[in-house]
């Protein structure tokens, strides 16, 4: 269930994701002090993760989901919303960064769940 975004620049978007997050351009995402991205509306904040991969060879920006620790699964629910959230922010405000990004439906690196 990972992002895997196309981008000859996987390190450009990444800090600009995170530029975008602390500069209150990107609404609706936070970061925490190791990088994780979580969905931060109310109902969804630290309902799960997304921790960021540069994949150098391939020339991929991944995110895997994470879960919280006190949950035994994700539900397609949780799963859906924020899958489609990360890319509609990816789609609204980093398009010229990349070429392509692709949704798996079955555990992917770096998924940790």
């Amino acid at each position: 269930m990972a992002i895997i975004i196309k981008t000859d620049t996987p390190d450009t978007l990444l800090d600009e994701i995170y530029e975008g997050i602390q500069s209150k351009k990107v609404d609706k995402w936070a970061s925490t002090a190791d990088g994780r991205l979580t969905y931060a509306s109310l109902l969804w904040k630290n309902e799960a993760w997304f921790k960021p991969q540069i994949w150098v060879e391939e020339k991929e920006l991944r995110f895997g989901l994470i879960k919280r620790k006190d949950r035994k699964h994700i539900s397609t629910k949780l799963y859906t919303m924020f899958h489609t959230k990360f890319v509609e922010m990816l789609l609204s405000h980093f398009d010229t960064l990349f070429r392509e990004v692709t949704v798996s439906a079955v555990r992917t690196e770096p998924d940790e769940f």
